[in-house]
C-alpha cells in the first residue's frame, strides 16, 4: 500500500511464477477495495500480462483466477455484500468452465483416458465397486471439480485480499463480515433443488455439481465460526471441525449443507443464545 509502483511490482512478479499467482490475485482486489475500481484496473492490467503468457503455454489458470478476484472485489466494494459475493460464484463459474474446457481440453482429455483405462483394469477384480465409476464421464466430473476449484481460489484470493484491509484499516472487520455471512433462503432451497434434480430427472449434473455445492459451503463454514465465536468457544472447536472435514469430508460436507439450509431459513445465529 506505500505506492503504485511497489503495488506494481508485486503483481506482476507473483503473477509470473507458477503457483503464486493467487497472491497477485490478492494483491489487485486489495487496491480494488482500498482505493477503487479505477486504480484496480491499472494494476490488473500489469498483472495479466504475465497470464496471458501463461495462456499460451496452455494454462489459463492465472487470468481467470486473477480477472475473477478481480470481478468479486468490484461487486464486494459496490454492495459490500458477501451474500452476493458467494452468490456470483455461481455464473462466474460457468464462464470459468467454459474457458477451462477450451484452455484444459487436451490435458483433461488425457487424464480422463488415464482414470478410464485404470477403470477398466481393475473392473474384472472389483466389479461391483467401479461400476459406478463405469457409468460417469470422467472428463466431465474432472472438468466440474477443477472448475469450481479455481473459482473457490477466487474467493479465497478475495477473502485474504478483505483481511489484509481489515488488518490494516478496521481490525476485526473481516472476521465480523464472514461470520454474519447466510444465504437468503429462496437462494439455499434453489440451489440445493439443482443439486436434487440431477437424481429426480436423470440429467448429468456432475459438470455443475461441485460448483452448486460452493455457496452451501462456504456459507455453512460461515455458521460454524459465527457459532464458535458467539459462543466464545476456543479456536481448538476449529481446529477439530477442519480436521474432521479433511478425515470425513463427504459427512461434514452433507452436514454443512443442511445447516446452511436451515440457517437460510432459521437464521440460528440470532436463536443461539451468546455466552453470559
Amino acid at each position: 500500500m506505500r505506492g503504485r509502483s511497489q503495488a506494481v511490482m508485486v503483481v506482476l512478479i507473483t503473477a509470473m511464477l507458477p503457483l503464486l499467482y493467487w497472491i497477485s490475485a490478492a494483491g489487485v482486489a486489495l487496491i480494488t477495495l482500498r482505493k477503487g475500481v479505477s486504480e484496480g484496473v491499472k494494476l490488473l492490467i500489469w498483472a495479466l500480462l504475465p497470464s496471458f503468457f501463461w495462456m499460451l503455454s496452455g494454462d489459463p489458470s492465472a487470468l481467470v483466477v486473477i480477472s475473477g478476484t478481480y470481478l468479486l472485489a468490484v461487486l464486494l466494494r459496490q454492495t459490500v455484500s458477501w451474500q452476493k459475493v458467494v452468490l456470483a460464484l455461481l455464473p462466474i463459474g460457468v464462464v470459468v468452465s467454459v474457458i477451462l474446457d477450451v484452455g484444459l481440453g487436451d490435458l483433461l482429455n488425457q487424464i480422463a483416458i488415464t482414470v478410464q483405462e485404470m477403470v477398466n483394469e481393475r473392473r474384472a477384480s472389483n466389479a461391483i465397486a467401479l461400476q459406478a465409476w463405469s457409468d460417469i464421464d470422467i472428463r466431465t466430473l474432472l472438468l466440474g471439480v477443477v472448475s469450481a476449484f479455481q473459482t473457490a481460489t477466487m474467493l479465497g484470493c478475495l477473502m485474504l485480499a478483505r483481511s489484509w484491509q481489515a488488518t490494516l484499516f478496521n481490525p476485526g472487520g473481516f472476521r465480523q463480515e464472514f461470520h454474519q455471512l447466510r444465504l437468503p433462503s429462496a437462494a439455499a432451497i434453489a440451489l440445493i433443488a439443482l443439486l436434487l434434480s440431477g437424481q429426480v430427472t436423470g440429467m448429468d449434473m456432475s459438470r455443475w455439481f461441485t460448483l452448486l455445492l460452493l455457496p452451501l459451503l462456504v456459507a455453512g463454514i460461515a455458521l460454524i465460526h459465527g457459532l464458535v465465536s458467539k459462543r466464545g468457544l476456543s479456536n481448538s472447536w476449529l481446529a477439530a471441525f477442519y480436521l474432521s472435514l479433511i478425515f470425513v469430508g463427504p459427512y461434514m460436507v452433507t452436514l454443512l449443507v443442511i445447516l446452511a439450509l436451515i440457517d437460510s431459513l432459521m437464521d440460528l445465529r440470532a436463536r443461539l443464545p451468546a455466552k453470559n
